[in-house]
This record gives C-alpha cells, sequence and structure tokens, in this order.
C-alpha cells in the first residue's frame, strides 16, 4: 500500500478529478506494476536478513566433524543475531515510515481512498500471481528439454530453466 502511495501523482489526482472520481484502471496500471516490481525488490532485502540457514549449516557441519571450535560458533551465532536485530529494527522502522505516509495520504485526500484501496488490492494481487508466472517459465524450460531425448542442444534450455529462478 505504501509503495502505490509514493506513485499518486499531481497528474494522477488530476486525472481523478477529471474523470469526476471514477478509476482508470489502464491508466493506473503502469502505476501498480512499478509499486509491485519496487516491493518485491525491499522483500529480497528483507529475505536476505532472515535468511540464517546457511548459518546454521556451518555450526551443523562443525558439531559433525567432532570440531567443536567455540569461537567460530560463537561468531556464527552473534552474526545470526546481528542479521535479526538489523531485521526487526528495519521492520520496525519502515512500518511506522508506511503507516504514517498511508495515514496522511488518506486523511488529506479523501476522495482517492476508493482507488488507492483498488490500487492496493491489485498490487498485492499482482504480487501473488507473478510467482507463477515466473516459476512457470523454467518449469515449462526444463519440460521440453527432459522429454526430447533425441536432441542432446536441449541441455542448454535445461541449464537456463536453472538460472531463471533467481529469486
Amino acid at each position: 500500500m505504501a509503495f502505490n502511495v509514493f506513485f499518486f501523482s499531481d497528474e494522477s489526482m488530476h486525472n481523478v478529478y477529471v474523470s469526476g472520481g471514477e478509476h482508470d484502471f489502464i491508466g493506473q496500471l503502469a502505476q501498480m506494476i512499478y509499486s509491485t516490481i519496487i516491493s518485491q525488490i525491499l522483500q529480497i532485502f528483507i529475505n536476505y536478513l532472515t535468511m540464517t540457514d546457511i548459518s546454521y549449516y556451518q555450526i551443523k557441519e562443525l558439531k559433525k566433524d567432532n570440531n567443536i571450535n567455540k569461537t567460530k560458533t560463537l561468531s556464527i551465532m552473534k552474526c545470526i543475531k546481528n542479521k535479526i536485530i538489523v531485521f526487526y529494527s528495519f521492520t520496525f522502522i519502515l512500518f511506522l515510515f508506511f503507516w504514517y505516509l498511508i495515514s496522511a495520504f488518506c486523511s488529506v485526500y479523501k476522495n482517492t481512498q476508493r482507488i488507492f484501496i483498488t490500487d492496493s488490492i491489485t498490487s498485492f494481487i499482482m504480487g501473488l500471481l507473478y510467482p507463477f508466472i515466473i516459476y512457470l517459465i523454467p518449469s515449462g524450460l526444463r519440460f521440453i528439454s527432459l522429454k526430447s531425448k533425441q536432441n542432446k542442444n536441449l541441455k542448454i534450455l535445461y541449464s537456463l530453466s536453472d538460472k531463471i529462478p533467481f529469486f
């Protein structure tokens, strides 16, 4: 919702005024796509802060080797602790800022609240649907490359399907 606020410009407000408060879905589609892309990029950063599985496997590997190096384990635990502290601090500050931004926007522009909520719901739905599209392409390429046994040149499709889902 917060990124949709950023894309409500003077021109889009003027278009709402000229249209008599009617929602121009096609005109707002680009703004909804931009807000979805930016929120997904932010989500990748936040996911990076919460991913501690590599550190967990490093600790597990140290215990498996019966070479329990306490300083190495403590440094890994400290790294996990720092990532979690940064995650919660960053998320809390970001949510406070977004709460204030959305509250101020909705209180100032009362006539655009319906359009704002419609755009936000549409952006949310697009954010839920785009992973299906992104992961449908590599699975289709992988299916085609595995189904065709006579052509060895389709190994390129298989390796390409392995590179596409980078999110």
